[in-house]
């Protein structure tokens, strides 16, 4: 188990301010990532004093991408790769909005990867409650040519 508490997001993810919506990863082993986010009054999608939870789907697949961006810094430049959400299944959220102050635990368990396609079971907790939980799909051509 590699600990990644300091590790800058900017450097691992594909996004550019302000659509890291990300705070940091906590935790990082070959087949799980887990990140978290505290939803402040700057947060992104903040409405009313909350973020509705479907904007958990992208907590969710920035939690791949980061687990996807530690995997590549171990490649050559040559050989990192883009990746794109395809789709999900099973999204489930338990609340309808993520208020003002509250830290969200953002999880991904890779559960298949080709290389190119992959999935992903996610999950976000609260306090130890899960509140939001989806498969999500995955895909990372070989080139984007071959597009």
């Amino acid at each position: 188990m590699i600990k990644y508490q300091d590790l800058c997001l900017a450097d691992i993810l594909p996004h550019k301010a302000p659509m890291i919506l990300l705070d940091k990863v906590i935790e990082f082993r070959e087949d799980l990532i887990h990140t978290s986010v505290t939803i402040t009054k700057e947060s992104l999608f903040l409405a009313n004093g909350n973020v509705p939870s479907y904007i958990g789907l992208e907590y969710m697949a920035q939690a791949i991408a980061a687990w996807n961006g530690i995997v590549s810094r171990q490649l050559p430049p040559s050989q990192q790769r883009l990746g794109f959400l395809l789709g999900t299944r099973k999204l489930k959220l338990q609340r309808p909005a993520f208020p003002v102050g509250i830290k969200l635990d953002v999880f991904g368990r890779c559960n298949y990867t080709d290389g190119e396609m992959g999935s992903f079971d996610c999950w976000i907790d609260h306090e130890g409650t899960q509140v939001a939980s989806a498969t999500l799909t995955v895909f990372q051509p070989q080139s984007i040519e071959s597009l």
